[in-house]
């Protein structure tokens, strides 16, 4: 089976796809970057992204595997828990890894998201 590197940027790709599954880099809120935005708005807005990018590459959130949460502060659990709540669907929750330790991203950023994802049948 071929593995499959879609928009490959120097040191690693966007995504990567093997066996019909997807593996996503670390994505950050695009807005977080240029100006400070609350928690609950750059989740929201990251979960969003998400939605197309998984719909762009076959699969969608009910079809998310694993999900890596890497948070600034501890303190934003709460509002990242409120935004990723209303995204899932209930009864579909992939396994989920959370911890802190974001500190190569600019300090606006407070949150990174990495998902793994299966494809949906084709």
């Amino acid at each position: 089976m071929e593995v499959l590197h879609h928009e490959p940027h120097g040191r690693a790709s966007r995504i990567v796809e093997f066996n019909n599954v997807l593996y996503f880099d670390a994505h950050a809120p695009a807005a977080a970057m240029k100006q400070a935005v609350p928690m609950y708005e750059q989740a929201k807005a990251l979960l969003h992204r998400f939605d197309e990018l998984l719909e762009q590459y076959g699969s969608d959130k009910r079809h998310v595997l694993r999900a890596e949460i890497v948070l600034r502060n501890a303190s934003d659990l709460d509002e990242f828990n409120r935004a990723w709540t209303e995204w899932v669907d209930d009864g579909y929750q992939p396994s989920r890894l959370t911890h802190t330790g974001l500190t190569i991203a600019q300090e606006t950023v407070l949150v990174a998201i990495s998902l793994t994802a299966a494809k949906k049948d084709v």
